[in-house]
């Protein structure tokens, strides 16, 4: 059974799809977490830069490791539409 989904992007932008794999709606789920995560570690990284150095080296490291969270959750997405051809 398809379920229609809503996603929330940190930039504000919504986008609706109909899901007909359960997987790849959890794939999905885990890649818009990430990448939302990853959007709020580069606005720490820019504000850090302007305020002060030693926090900008912790952000830094921060939006590196949010940075690979989001591209090994675009990877498992991509592998899993591709093998299971949803």
């Amino acid at each position: 059974m398809p379920l229609l989904k809503t996603y929330n992007f940190g930039s504000g932008a919504f986008v609706k799809r109909l899901m007909f794999c359960e997987e790849k709606g959890r794939l999905l789920d885990a890649y818009v977490t990430a990448t939302d995560r990853q959007l709020k570690a580069v606005k720490s990284l820019s504000d850090a830069a302007k305020d002060n150095r030693p926090a900008f080296g912790e952000a830094l490291a921060h939006a590196e490791h949010t940075r690979q969270d989001a591209e090994e959750a675009r990877l498992a997405l991509h592998l899993h539409s591709k093998t299971h051809a949803c």
